[in-house]
């Protein structure tokens, strides 16, 4: 009776161990880009903390694009960002969190992001201040009908003869897509947002 109890246990050791094994774990120090960009609790909780007695900006979290597990945790969100002042045009920032093993939460670094130059250049570089984060024409705007495989959030559009459009994609991917007078698209750019990049 005791042989066949440790032949029991041991067979439910093995099947423990194998199910533990097909387990993915995030890898430690890589960025792991979110699947829905919906903001989760733990890092909405980390984005309330860290923005307590931020003045001069106010910062709407409208994805989270990403998570690094460190001695705590780095988040990074795309937030609306709109300067304190009246008549201040909405832009697009990255705001990278950290947040310690004791709750504690702090920003690391903010990156205004200038779609209309992404979109020119295939680049992603911070704009040099909120005036310039949204040129050319650019706006916020999260209501649209045009489709891309993968998109996640419809970011900002601009009007030309015809119509641009600003996706963020699954992959942290920005999808621009030019629509005609017709209703026609086409896309005229892709670039993905390198999250370590700006993480100081």
């Amino acid at each position: 009776m005791k042989k066949m109890m440790a032949l029991m246990l041991a067979l439910v050791m093995v099947f423990a161990l194998a199910a533990c094994g097909q387990q993915k774990a995030p890898a430690v120090g890589g960025w792991t880009p979110v699947e829905d960009a919906k903001m989760t609790d733990d890092a909405q909780s980390a984005f309330d903390k860290a923005m307590e007695g931020l003045v001069g900006v106010n910062y709407i979290p409208v994805a989270l694009i990403g998570r690094q597990l460190v001695s705590g945790t780095n988040y990074c969100v795309l937030c609306e960002a709109t300067v304190v002042y009246p008549d201040a045009q909405p832009y697009y920032a990255l705001v990278y969190l950290y947040q310690d093993l004791q709750g504690a939460a702090e920003v690391t670094n903010i990156v205004k992001l200038d779609l209309g130059d992404i979109a020119e250049s295939g680049e992603i570089k911070a704009a040099e201040d909120a005036g310039a984060a949204l040129e050319g024409g650019w706006t916020v705007d999260r209501e649209s009908s045009v489709e891309v495989k993968g998109a996640l959030l419809h970011l900002a559009s601009q009007v030309v003869s015809g119509k641009n459009h600003c996706v963020l994609c699954e992959g942290n991917e920005l999808v621009f897509v030019y629509e005609n007078l017709e209703g026609k698209t086409e896309i005229t750019q892709r670039v993905t947002i390198d999250l370590g990049a700006f993480n100081k």
